[in-house]
């Protein structure tokens, strides 16, 4: 899975903003509650329960009046 900056994945029931990618080792992260990173593979199966880019979740966002 490609993943950008911004880009939204769903981990475990929640939607995670990726804050932080290492292209080198095929990793992102997302901040966890207490604001520390959670880094990923984007070959670790539960990220693909969902993944939006950051402009699809923006627009849905928006619809939804937020």
């Amino acid at each position: 899975m490609i993943v950008f900056t911004g880009d939204w994945v769903k981990l475990s029931g929640m939607w995670k903003q990726v804050t932080d990618i290492d292209f080198g080792r095929d990793l992102f992260a997302v901040l966890d509650s207490d604001g520390e990173r959670q880094w990923f593979g984007t070959e670790v199966p539960e990220v693909f329960d969902a993944h939006i880019s950051n402009t699809e979740m923006q627009t849905r966002l928006h619809e939804a009046g937020l």
